[in-house]
């Protein structure tokens, strides 16, 4: 797709899931987008090391990102041809993408090829230039590690489509990034027309982005996603692909030696239509209705009052249109240049008018007779932009002054509406700065109030304030002027004054502002704008160092230099402020150049050490299937650190709950003030609570931990803005310093009874969690008895009874969110067929919208502690930061994961069986099975092939060739079982003109053959044939893709052969990875045409590869296999010697025979 301007947008064009999940992780694009990595490529102000840097780690993540497909095509054997096809495609794409940086690597002077964290070899800076090669950060492995999970997780249902949500937002966030950074820079775009700078030496990065070749890849990508995706989770796919586009951002922010993120020195807002979708002035009138029905004193009956808003409305568009009738005359050229004479003439006119309106209001008394509990709740009713208030009070949190600036007639209707703390301030009074903006935490109002007479009730009259534009400009002087004040008294200084607005009322004080940000679409700004030569550029043009400028000078209505900046939205304007959120203290201090700043640690506060931790308060199952043991192993499971705070000692096994021995009160709070006052959480999670006692405990600690945090909040912004003077990320209050935590989430599973029916709380202990706990809860997790406890309702027996039963336990509690879990609804059918295709549906109500997580029913007897390991589950993944319907998701997989991979274990005698955690455990983190007799090659193991094994398997190497097939009137997987009868000891199939589906059967076919008679098999070239059929290991020639490149994709444990000729290649193949090489042609052969290295060139081979074994290629015979094992190799590749042959058995056989005969003499020699 394109914009208006021809530059392409970058944006999904399809109306499937694809583009739904796009807008649904616009605040993780935005991260990226305004990176100052990414920002300072396309305004050429980029560090060079940086870059260096980033095509390092970035060439490392599409090795990956390649081996990803290559596991998604042997998943795509299953589904059609056009989705393998298209996957090849694809793949061949990162190929391409891949020789991309190749080439940059060449031009930067940087060595590609990282080293995993401990191998490093060199400097260890991650930047790939000279010293050594470089470390793959933890930025880069955390993206390939998620990669790698999602990609090896087990099964195949749904399984593309999952790798795809996982791969789809790099592909799609490329092309955005490069789209949106043309149009903001590009000479085409809508940014500043000049086009980048000549000195840019990274914009091929943006034009590679942007340009139909590459936009074409994620369009492709989305198509197919889309269509796969029909039948798969969701809920989990959504999960994924917000996972991936946060490692993006976060992968971007993690390049040392970028620019410094942008320091804002206040953020002000206008409130109408800025904050709020819509004008609400209306409903300010509104409430003198229902002061009149009261019969209260206003300005007429109840008729009156429903009339005249309408009439006031009515007179104030009459009056508007005449004045912009003559102000701004139809088929008035737009300014060329900007006009600030003009435009000041404008606004001061417009001024006058919006008093004068505002004093007909006054008259009309269409303002009295409301109390300002009446207008508090008014404004508490009206709804924001999205992301508005989290951006609001974001920047409260990070010492950020905020200051709302408007024409609205009341403060204590705009306050409330906004939900946060606020206070009227004078124009003249300069913010609280860092510390005291946090402490205080509240936002400053400039705008008017409603006036109280002696009975409490308002009088129509307004105190004002703000009426104008006017007003705006002249109060955003007056604070910039205090600020300049304030930061000269305190030694500092610095930053942006950022205002966002939305209407012509505001363009006085957009245009004064450092960066002044235009949000909605109001046609008269725009109309006023390109009148008086005002230019709207994209928010991703703006300078990333917006220095502030002079205050201007009051007696003009208009300032700056004409030039402001649309944002898409609260989500955009975020990214812009704050960057990337959720980045480590480690990636932080990195920004800054510096080595990272330890957090203050506080009484339940999160720590400096970046290992997540996880409290569970719950009671001990000595079964060791669920309780605490459950959920330490459930946390361990998922990479977090365990604690806990026991609540009973029970005495159970798998024929049930036998004894209940309930902890007291106080020794239960000791244990959670032990842990949380020294190690401090991340996250809460409780199980059973055996009593009501124990509840109120639970609830009383939580909330005073909470209470500790968020003072520890405001202590820590104070201690960071003290510290302004000093350097590196802990002294800088603005967004790339350490940020305060939000209140520790809390996971309530409501424990009442045992999987196996037994209590395990006495009465009461229903209603104490929905009096003191659940109302604390950020989730409960009940089940559908739980639910039905809880709530006292009648049976559940559907989904749309849990959907009623999770909205009704969220509004009844106030808590975060419910969760129903539907493992109670059982599979209804009793035949094969439909229980294969059962599914369990759980419930997710977060207080706006429903969620149905859909997952495919496990038939186990082995389901003992589900319920305590999925909340324990979902902890960990809010403890590492991910956002609620995320965590639910992730944990929910990993536990069907666990009791699929659990079904046949026996444990015990009774109907209670525990299942195994070890299966909860990332694909690619758990043990790898030993290799067994037969089936030594192949698979996804993290080990090298062992060499000995691999010298031995090249004794007889043979290489299928069509046209031998075609000669002999062979299948290629006949040709193959009569090699390996006649004993060939491994196979290599290289077949050059056939599509890859076609390949990819036969490929497929052949391999079964080869792990009958335990023979490995590998593929010529084909990289994507390889992954997708699970061959053991792949041959390349010089011309192919570089051998570092494939051992990146294929991964560690599968064999990689090299074609080489001389000595020189064959020292940078073994560097490369090969685990063999292939020598040759030693004579003239006429299935290839290639130069003849000769006896003598094959020895210097053999001498220079040591110990990697050497197989020799081309012309080799019966005759001169032996000539060929004394001058080095290990065995002899052959072609037509075997596939030519009528008897193609006998002919291996008897090649066999004289090879095992010559290396049996060489090892006498030698011994």
């Amino acid at each position: 797709m394109a914009a208006a301007n021809g530059v392409p947008d970058g944006l999904p064009a399809t109306a499937g899931l694809s583009r739904e999940l796009w807008e649904s992780s616009q605040h993780e694009v935005f991260m990226s987008l305004h990176d100052p990595f990414v920002q300072g490529m396309a305004q050429g102000t980029l560090d060079r090391r940086a870059f260096q840097h980033y095509v390092a780690q970035d060439a490392h993540f599409l090795k990956y990102f390649a081996r990803a497909y290559g596991i998604a095509l042997s998943k795509a054997l299953a589904l059609d041809d056009a989705t393998f096809a298209t996957l090849s495609r694809l793949l061949r794409g990162v190929h391409e993408e891949l020789r991309l940086h190749v080439s940059y690597a060449a031009r930067w002077g940087v060595e590609l090829g990282l080293e995993e964290e401990g191998e490093a070899v060199g400097s260890g800076s991650g930047s790939g230039g000279s010293g050594g090669r470089g470390v793959a950060s933890s930025a880069t492995r955390a993206y390939t590690d998620f990669l790698m999970s999602v990609a090896e997780a087990h099964g195949e249902d749904g399984g593309v489509a999952e790798i795809l949500a996982a791969m789809l937002p790099c592909s799609r966030l490329y092309g955005y990034l490069g789209s949106a950074l043309a149009a903001a820079h590009g000479a085409g775009g809508a940014g500043s027309g000049l086009g980048p700078s000549p000195a840019n030496e990274f914009w091929e990065w943006v034009q590679t982005y942007s340009s139909p070749d590459y936009l074409a890849i994620p369009a492709l990508k989305e198509a197919m996603f889309d269509r796969l995706a029909a039948h798969s989770d969701k809920g989990r796919l959504q999960s994924l692909y917000r996972r991936a586009m946060q490692l993006e951002a976060e992968f971007f922010a993690a390049q040392p030696h970028s620019p410094p993120p942008r320091r804002i020195a206040a953020l002000v807002v206008d409130f109408d239509e800025t904050c709020t979708p819509r004008d609400t002035i209306g409903g300010l009138m509104g409430l003198a209705a229902a002061a009149a029905r009261a019969g209260r004193p206003t300005g007429g009956d109840a008729s009156w009052a429903e009339a005249t808003p309408g009439r006031l409305a009515d007179n104030y568009v009459a009056a508007q249109g005449q004045l912009l009738a003559e102000l701004l005359p139809e088929g008035a050229a737009p300014s060329p240049e900007y006009d600030p004479a003009g435009l000041s003439s404008f606004l001061e006119r417009l001024s006058d008018f919006d008093e004068r309106m505002n004093a007909v209001v006054e008259e009309s008394g269409i303002l009295k007779g409301s109390t300002e509990q009446e207008l508090a709740a008014a404004g508490a009713a009206l709804p924001l932009r999205p992301h508005c208030r989290e951006t609001l009070s974001g920047a409260l949190r990070r010492g950020i002054p905020v200051r709302v600036l408007s024409v609205n007639w009341s403060d204590v209707y705009v306050g409330a509406a906004l939900g946060l703390p606020t206070q009227l301030a004078r124009a003249d009074e300069a913010p609280a700065m860092g510390a005291g903006a946090a402490a205080g935490g509240a936002v400053g109002l400039s705008c008017n109030s409603l006036q109280l007479d002696s009975a409490g009730l308002t009088s129509g009259r307004l105190t004002k304030r703000v009426q104008s534009a006017r007003d705006k400009r002249n109060a955003l002087a007056a604070l910039r002027e205090a600020l300049a004040a304030a930061a000269t008294a305190g030694g500092g200084g610095g930053g942006a004054v950022v205002y966002v607005g939305d209407s012509v009322s505001d363009l006085a004080a957009l245009l004064a502002a450092d960066v002044g940000v235009v949000v909605g679409t109001n046609r008269l700004l725009r109309r006023v704008a390109e009148r008086f030569g005002v230019r709207l550029r994209p928010l991703a043009a703006a300078p990333l160092a917006a220095t502030a400028a002079e205050p201007p000078s009051t007696s003009s209505a208009a300032g700056g230099k004409g030039v402001l900046y649309e944002a898409a939205g609260w989500e955009e304007i975020r990214a812009f402020l704050f960057g990337v959120e959720r980045c480590s203290g480690e990636e932080a201090g990195r920004r800054a150049g510096g080595g990272g700043a330890a957090e203050r640690t506080a009484p339940g506060l999160v720590a400096e050490a970046s290992l997540p931790r996880v409290l569970s308060i719950a009671g001990s199952d000595s079964g060791g299937g669920a309780g605490i043991q459950a959920d330490l192993k459930a946390m361990l499971s998922r990479g977090v650190f365990g604690m806990t705070a026991l609540t009973a000692l029970t005495a159970q096994n798998t024929h049930g709950v036998h004894a209940v021995h309930a902890v007291p009160p106080e020794f239960l709070a000791a244990q959670i003030d032990a842990v949380l006052s020294d190690l401090g959480a991340d996250a809460v999670k409780t199980g059973m609570l055996p009593n009501a006692e124990a509840v109120e405990t639970v609830a009383e600690r939580v909330r005073h931990y909470r209470a500790a945090a968020a003072a520890a909040a405001a202590a820590a912004v104070a201690a960071v803005a003290a510290n302004g003077d000093g350097d590196g990320a802990a002294s800088d209050p603005s967004p790339a310093g350490p940020l305060p935590p939000s209140p520790l989430p809390l996971v309530v599973d409501p424990v009442l009874v045992s999987t196996s029916g037994h209590s395990l709380a006495e009465g009461g202990v229903a209603a104490a969690l929905l009096r003191s706990l659940l109302p604390l809860a950020t989730l409960a997790t009940p089940n559908i008895p739980e639910a039905e406890a809880l709530l006292g309702c009648g049976p559940i027996r559907s989904v749309e009874d849990m959907r009623r039963a999770a909205q009704e336990l969220q509004v009844r509690t106030g808590c975060g969110a419910v969760l129903v879990k539907g493992g109670h609804l059982r599979p209804s059918s009793s035949s094969a067929a439909d229980a294969d295709a059962a599914e369990v549906v759980d419930v997710l109500y977060d207080g706006h919208q429903l969620h149905e997580l859909r997952g495919a029913w496990v038939h186990t007897g082995n389901t003992h502690g589900t319920g305590c390991t999925l909340a324990s589950a979902i902890a960990a993944e809010l403890a590492k930061g991910l956002p609620l319907l995320s965590a639910v998701a992730a944990a929910r997989e990993a536990l069907q994961r666990a009791l699929r991979e659990s079904a046949p274990l026996a444990l015990g005698s009774g109907v209670q069986r525990p299942f195994h955690h070890l299966h909860m455990l990332p694909p690619h983190a758990q043990p790898q099975p030993q290799p067994q007799p037969g089936s030594a090659w192949g698979g996804w193991g993290l080990r090298r092939a062992d060499p000995a094994a691999v010298r031995r398997a090249m004794r007889l190497y043979a290489v299928t060739d069509p046209h031998c097939n075609q000669k002999t009137g062979r299948s290629l997987v006949e040709a193959v079982t009569l090699a390996v009868r006649g004993g060939a000891t491994i196979v290599q199939l290289r077949e050059k003109d056939i599509d890859g589906g076609d390949f990819a059967r036969q490929a497929a076919e052949a391999l079964k053959v080869c792990r009958q008679h335990g023979v490995p098999l590998l593929i010529n070239d084909r990289v994507d044939v390889a992954l997708a059929v699970g061959a053991d290991g792949v041959h390349v020639g010089q011309s192919d893709l570089p051998a570092a490149t494939v051992r990146a994709m294929i991964g560690p444990s599968r064999i990689l052969g090299v074609s080489v000729k001389t000595p020189a290649e064959a020292r940078a193949a073994a560097a490369a990875g090969a685990d063999y090489l292939g020598a040759g042609a030693v004579l003239p052969t006429g299935t290839k045409d290639t130069n003849v290295i000769g006896l003598e060139g094959l020895e210097a081979v053999c001498s220079a590869a040591a110990p990697l074994p050497v197989v020799a290629i081309g012309g080799v015979s019966a005759a001169n296999a032996g000539d060929t094992v004394r001058a080095g190799c290990a065995g002899i590749a052959v072609v037509s010697a075997i596939f030519a042959a009528e008897d193609a058995e006998g002919a291996a056989r008897k090649l066999r025979t004289v090879v095992d005969e010559a290396l049996g003499r060489a090892s006498r020699v030698c011994s």
